[in-house]
């Protein structure tokens, strides 16, 4: 079971069909094509600049390996260990960039699949209530509670005498 989450455009009430239209459901955890073909799967999910920052920083790995006169094992080492770390922040990655187009995650769901997490999450959507219109006018300020009285000190440190 996988967890995953449904965005879909900011502003959208809950019940409205019409949202569903745009709407994209993110897998939460490792994203495997990530780990295979890191960049091939940042361009193909339009996240240029997570792209950019993978080649970067594959270059970075490759250069630190020849200035720091790395072995070939442990270069290679670190150029998988950069793909796991990759491969585990990609969704992160795309959560991020939908939410700065506008998309906003609503829900959760845990599901098998991408197809039972759509029909869970789509289901949870159209069944919501729109949320009541705010009150108008003023709003009364709740009380303020009566100030505590101090307590004693608990614990390994005495109470420190009090200066008024």
């Amino acid at each position: 079971m996988a967890v995953y989450t449904l965005h879909l455009p900011a502003g959208a009430q809950p019940g409205d069909a019409r949202a569903l239209d745009e709407a994209v459901i993110v897998k939460d955890g490792i994203a495997w094509w990530a780990l295979i073909f890191p960049l091939v799967w940042f361009l193909w999910n339009r996240l240029w600049l997570g792209a950019l920052a993978a080649l970067g920083a594959s270059v970075l790995v490759a250069a630190a390996g020849r200035v720091f006169n790395l072995s070939q094992g442990v270069t290679t080492l670190l150029g998988i260990l950069l793909a796991v770390l990759l491969a585990l922040e990609a969704n992160a990655f795309r959560r991020r960039a939908l939410e700065r187009r506008g998309l906003a995650a609503v829900d959760a769901v845990v599901a098998d699949d991408l197809e039972s997490a759509e029909v869970r999450a789509f289901a949870r959507w159209l069944s919501r209530e729109a949320p009541a219109p705010a009150p108008r006018g003023p709003i009364a300020a709740p009380a303020m509670p009566a100030p505590a009285r101090e307590a004693p000190v608990i614990g390994l440190f005495p109470e420190t005498e009090r200066r008024p």
